[in-house]
């Protein structure tokens, strides 16, 4: 399992809102990808968080916990943020979007909040989630549509004080040489599918006209 992180800092606010962390520890790999919304003090929680579940995660694996199944990795990530909840709101303001993505023994485990999605990258742009915002209320449209409504920016779900976290999961099988991307909302927001392409075609490519941040998580199984 190989990955690359990348993250570009959009024009319209002077900081990047956006955080992503990934470790494989010769078994499992473990992926978050977060976005901080506009509301002060994100932009810290969306580092605090990444840092701290994978901390946390990590932590849980090595005491014996197990996460080797659809069903027992989701009872962990959901363990994970709950138990965080408390402590991040105490050091931190704000709200993000976040996805939490686990793939071990062939299968990938997927808990998310928010605009934040992940792509099968194989041969085309496919999208497995879909964006909690209040453009998408009905779940029903694709996200070539929901990046031409501004509606989009009005995420529904999302981690914040005053509300326990109650992840959506989605669960899939993960075959050696298929290629997943984590993204945050501006991935699929602020570049069309050819320009989505060819990012993660030539990684380093110069990108300098994006309102939004926008990161991504390639990885290669």
């Amino acid at each position: 399992m190989i990955y690359a992180t990348r993250s570009v800092k959009g024009q319209a606010r002077e900081d990047n809102r956006d955080c992503a962390g990934a470790v494989f520890d010769g078994v499992r790999g473990l992926f978050v990808i977060v976005d901080g919304t506009s509301k002060p003090g994100s932009g810290q929680l969306a580092q605090g968080f990444v840092q701290g579940l994978i901390d946390t995660y990590q932590l849980r694996v090595g005491q014996g916990v197990g996460d080797d199944t659809h069903d027992l990795a989701t009872q962990l990530i959901r363990s994970v943020l709950a138990d965080m909840h408390a402590p991040m709101f105490a050091e931190w303001s704000g709200s993000t979007s976040y996805l939490v993505a686990v793939v071990v023994n062939g299968l990938l485990t997927i808990a998310y909040e928010g605009d934040c999605g992940v792509v099968n990258a194989e041969g085309r742009i496919d999208w497995i989630t879909s964006p909690h915002c209040l453009a998408n209320w009905k779940r029903d449209r694709s996200h070539r549509e929901l990046a031409c409504d501004p509606a989009r920016h009005r995420i529904t779900r999302s981690y914040k004080a005053g509300r326990a976290p109650e992840p959506e999961i989605v669960v899939r099988s993960a075959v050696v040489g298929e290629r997943f991307v984590f993204a945050t909302d501006g991935f699929w927001g602020e570049m069309s599918e050819v320009r989505q392409a060819g990012a993660l075609m030539s990684p380093e490519i110069t990108i300098t006209d994006l309102e939004d941040d926008v990161t991504w998580i390639d990885v290669r199984l």
